[in-house]
């Protein structure tokens, strides 16, 4: 028996969607949910309900991002034992915990942001996770989010990025609509901050790649609430019946498959200069992406024997796109798992984070 069932753990949580969790004798209690930690309302109700519980835990266990105001809440417990979680492995484990799985699973998380363990923002990650850990096998290609969390505001600094990664300066050659909405001056300036690494961090956050194609379509360049720029891409979506994809690169490099956008890039400005209904343009990039998730994980599953595949993370409230992926997964013989409870969002955060504690050397 694991003598940690006997302490009490206390998991934090994330930041924008936020809520705790307490595991005890092998017994779970989340908390309510207390919205976006920036606000000074919610911190405030977060800690004033984390002090009523009056435990004193055995174990802490938060997100790794240094930042996040639910990792400076760990700072209330004296316990030594405090555990660092990365945020993508919390979104899997936390469905090994509410599904009691025991053997290793492929895991999926796509979603906004998460820091990852290289100190770079992760967000499409493919990984092998188990008891022990995980460990990081493919993700979506890094891209420069110009202005930091300026770009999670205004998708079509996104949009830029992911442009001039896969073209360069030609791409104010191409005249297209997106590169208009702003003075050429500010385009130049935005370039320049990229090509020096000028304040933009790097990303593979499939949330950040969902929002450059929505300004490239020219659905949504600027945005007032989170997701708002996926959201209005799933729902041009949901209009088309197309079923075909655009073809992403899958390269080999350090250990890890890395899924890079040229030929998705070069596809979807060869239907907008053929004027392809944007509709079909935006329901083949989410095929696309159903496709390359199905060919990334069949990869995986080959290599290391395994069939059980875990979806979790934000991304995968795109109803497309979770249905495409489940449909070409299961083709493909694989167990697909996901939790029905809790949401596949940051709510479920905290249960991952508490069995990685429960779990740890």
């Amino acid at each position: 028996m694991n003598k940690k069932l006997d302490k009490t753990i206390i998991a934090l949580g994330a930041d924008i969607k936020s809520r705790f969790c307490i595991l005890k004798g092998g017994k779970l209690t989340l908390s309510e949910e207390f919205g976006d930690l920036s606000s000074i309302d919610n911190f405030r109700r977060f800690n004033e309900t984390l002090l009523k519980f009056k435990c004193n835990p055995g174990i802490v266990a938060f997100d790794m991002h240094p930042g996040y105001f639910s990792t400076q809440a760990a700072n209330m417990f004296n316990t030594k034992n405090k555990i660092a979680v990365q945020h993508h492995h919390a979104h899997i484990a936390s469905v090994l915990f509410r599904r009691n799985l025991k053997k290793p699973v492929i895991g999926v998380a796509f979603d906004g942001t998460g820091f990852g363990s290289d100190g770079n923002l992760w967000g499409g990650e493919f990984m092998i996770v188990g008891k022990t850990g995980f460990k990081r096998i493919a993700h979506l290609k890094y891209l420069k989010m110009p202005g930091a969390e300026a770009a999670v505001k205004e998708p079509w600094r996104m949009a830029l990025s992911l442009l001039y990664d896969c073209l360069g300066k030609d791409i104010f050659k191409l005249n297209l609509e997106c590169l208009s909405i702003k003075p050429k001056k500010e385009y130049d300036i935005l370039i320049k901050a990229l090509e020096k690494n000028i304040n933009s961090p790097l990303s593979s956050s499939a949330g950040r790649l969902f929002d450059a194609v929505s300004s490239i379509l020219c659905v949504c360049h600027k945005v007032d609430f989170e997701a708002q720029a996926p959201i209005a891409l799933e729902k041009l979506a949901t209009t088309s019946r197309e079923k075909g994809f655009y073809e992403f690169d899958i390269l080999r490099q350090d250990n890890a498959f890395i899924i890079g956008y040229n030929k998705l890039i070069k596809g979807m400005l060869s239907d907008i200069k053929n004027k392809v209904p944007k509709q079909d343009i935006a329901r083949k990039f989410h095929n696309s992406l159903a496709e390359v998730i199905s060919r990334a994980v069949d990869k995986i599953g080959s290599v290391y024997n395994l069939k059980d595949v875990v979806l979790s993370g934000g991304v995968f409230q795109n109803k497309i796109l979770l249905n495409s992926t489940i449909e070409r997964l299961s083709e493909c013989r694989y167990n697909l798992i996901y939790n029905d409870d809790i949401p596949v969002g940051d709510l479920g955060i905290c249960i991952g984070q508490a069995y990685v504690a429960l779990n740890s050397k």
